[in-house]
């Protein structure tokens, strides 16, 4: 970014343009018509013209470009721009720890396209004057001119489970690609399954050093969240196919946090709340995902339909879902296959009840520091036993507010505490209260153990 040369006063306004586009595209995914103009707008009217965008479209896709020229990269510097709107975005705030970015013209795009033909190529990226080339994804991306090139590898789904939008082809060429340099794994499953099924070994294979990398939680706790989160009384959840909101009070709902496909299995975990009978104690279901157009998604609207208190909420902001699982009575994640687990992660650093399938990733997460205490692995082959799971968790959760209620001695996480008669209120912010100081505990200690294995990989691979 320092040998960015300095802007043409006539060509300012329009690198504010493209400044404020490419962030929009960040924040909301909107790709911004570029054919808006008066002129342009006459010009789409006609058919020959409307016929040549077809063609040039046409042509990109089947001579996608291949290398890209550090001239031919477009940049801005975030920390020179004033009172920018997107800065001040909640989904953008990852960028007040970046300095500047760097865009490359469909790159992303051209990579999957180059990948997905019978001769695979990958996209060369001639960038000068950058120390390392650092994906979050595997990409068909090669950086010569960089000393350090990193992957990222969450999962190899698309090539063990055939339900996924995934093309299996252009998936596997990006793996591949990912041989090249080194390698960031998110799980020891992740890593094993690589070596696998890329290298039918299980050993390390490729270029380059290998990593696993625990990620830290994902939640965002205010300062005064002691005071605020804490407190709250319930919450009021938007349902979608509701005219009216639906009330969820603390502890009294069940949730299930991730998109709504067959992978992620939904619909068994409706089918144990159903059968755990925890509806008739007014405990809620909650499900945080947006339905899709398909059959699965169909038969999931059907059953939540059919059934008062399973709640579908669709998207939810970080700061909703960060209360959704203070108060929660139990986290539910009953995947038949995952790269590593965020939600079971999130909810075993607060203290919050899990019950997860038995992944292999859940299984690592449960390994790690006490989050053996709080989660709970289950067959996903019975609905019967994750229906017993759920009415144990809610057992446990009476039993601890009656204690509380009578001043008798309780374990309330992993303390030895002599509860005095108090309101079934005191208790509930107290509980609350020390979720919230565990969190920031593990929260801290995780965080710090990421950067020191990313540093540790890229050390290594310098």
């Amino acid at each position: 970014m320092d040998d960015m040369q300095p802007i043409p006063a006539g060509r300012r306004p329009n690198r504010l343009v493209f400044t404020a586009r490419t962030l929009e595209g960040l924040e909301s995914g909107w790709q911004p018509d570029r054919y808006t103009g008066l002129r342009q707008r006459i010009l789409n009217r006609l058919p020959l013209y409307g016929f040549s965008r077809k063609v040039r479209t046409i042509l990109a896709k089947l001579f996608p470009k291949t290398t890209y020229r550090s001239e031919e990269l477009q940049a801005f510097d975030l920390q020179t721009l004033y009172d920018n709107p997107y800065l001040q975005s909640e989904r953008l705030s990852y960028l007040h720890d970046i300095k500047g970015l760097v865009c490359a013209r469909n790159i992303y795009v051209n990579s999957f396209l180059m990948a997905q033909r019978k001769r695979s190529q990958t996209i060369t990226l001639q960038a000068k004057g950058f120390d390392a080339f650092i994906t979050t994804a595997p990409l068909a991306i090669e950086s010569p001119n960089t000393r350090i090139t990193a992957q990222t590898i969450h999962d190899v789904i698309p090539l063990e489970y055939a339900r996924t939008y995934e093309q299996v082809r252009c998936f596997t060429r990006r793996l591949t690609a990912c041989d090249q340099g080194s390698r960031m794994f998110v799980s020891g499953a992740t890593q094993k399954k690589y070596n696998l099924f890329i290298h039918d070994t299980q050993q390390q294979a490729g270029s380059g050093h290998d990593c696993v990398v625990i990620q830290p939680p994902s939640l965002r706790f205010p300062a005064d969240a002691r005071d605020f989160d804490a407190c709250n009384n319930a919450l009021i959840v938007a349902a979608e196919g509701r005219k009216s909101a639906v009330k969820l009070k603390p502890l009294r709902y069940i949730v299930f946090n991730s998109s709504i496909e067959p992978r992620k299995n939904v619909l068994f975990v409706l089918k144990a709340f159903v059968e755990s009978g925890l509806e008739t104690e007014g405990i809620h279901l909650c499900i945080t995902g947006k339905l899709k157009k398909d059959s699965y998604s169909d038969a999931v609207r059907t059953l939540v339909q059919a059934h008062t208190n399973v709640v579908l909420t669709g998207y939810v902001d970080e700061a909703f879902k960060r209360q959704l699982f203070l108060n929660a009575m139990a986290i539910v994640s009953p995947s038949l296959v995952e790269g590593f687990g965020i939600p079971v992660l999130d909810a075993a650093c607060l203290g919050v009840p899990v019950i997860a399938s038995l992944s292999e990733s859940h299984w690592e997460i449960q390994q790690l520091h006490d989050f053996a205490e709080h989660v709970m692995l289950c067959s996903t082959r019975e609905t019967s036993d994750w229906a017993s799971a759920l009415r144990l968790i809610h057992s446990r959760i009476q039993g601890q507010r009656q204690d509380a209620m009578t001043g008798q001695h309780q374990h309330v996480q992993g303390q030895q505490a002599t509860l005095t008669r108090r309101s079934s209120t005191v208790w509930l912010t107290e509980l609350r209260q020390q979720r919230i100081e565990r969190y920031r505990r593990f929260q801290q200690r995780l965080e710090t153990e990421f950067q020191q294995r990313v540093c540790d990989l890229l050390l290594q691979s310098f």
